[in-house]
């Protein structure tokens, strides 16, 4: 039976502070390592400055969805670079050498609450993550998002369903796959 969608409007997104801790401890995505950074690591990721985590909650009750963690990084560019595309051209149609990173928006942790899996809790987050980088990449540059998924076929499947590409082909013995998403021109 297919599950009802939430829309923009149903919920809403909060930067995690410490009055969202009591709330954390009922969040059970049904993944252990996500669980855990959520109610232990987080915050502290947050107060060091490596990461910042936002939730999104449910208007209605209040309840917590999902949650997705930022924090500023990079796209290290495969070694053939053959193939890989920045602003509709092949690297090698472009006048000169890039590094061998781009500037990008790092996504580190990306989980919803596995009651609500399936109603487009994580689509509002990834939405919400690339409004950020659109709305900061002028001041300081910004061409993907990045995410490291873990290497589950169902996972992967819903990073490239919203045109994620694999920045390696051969998954085989990975815990994790890097993936990006171009943020256009």
């Amino acid at each position: 039976m297919e599950k009802t969608r939430y829309s923009p409007a149903e919920a809403f997104v909060s930067i995690l502070s410490d009055e969202h801790l009591p709330l954390l401890s009922l969040f059970e995505s049904g993944n252990g390592e996500l669980n855990h950074f959520l109610q232990k690591d987080a915050l502290g990721y947050q107060q060091l400055h490596v990461g910042t985590t936002y939730l999104l909650f449910r208007k209605s009750d209040g309840k917590l969805l999902a949650y997705i963690t930022l924090s500023m990084g990079a796209l290290k560019l495969p070694e053939k670079k053959e193939g890989f595309t920045l602003g509709g051209k092949r690297l090698d149609e472009y006048p000169k050498d890039f590094p061998n990173q781009l500037p990008a928006l790092l996504m580190g942790k990306l989980a919803t609450d596995r009651t609500e899996e399936g109603r487009g809790a994580a689509s509002i987050l990834l939405k919400h993550a690339m409004a950020i980088a659109l709305e900061h990449r002028q001041a300081m540059g910004c061409a993907f998002l990045v995410a490291h998924a873990y290497a589950k076929p169902e996972v992967l499947g819903w990073y490239e369903g919203k045109r994620f590409k694999r920045v390696i082909q051969n998954t085989a013995g990975r815990e994790t796959v890097p993936l990006y998403f171009e943020l256009g021109v």
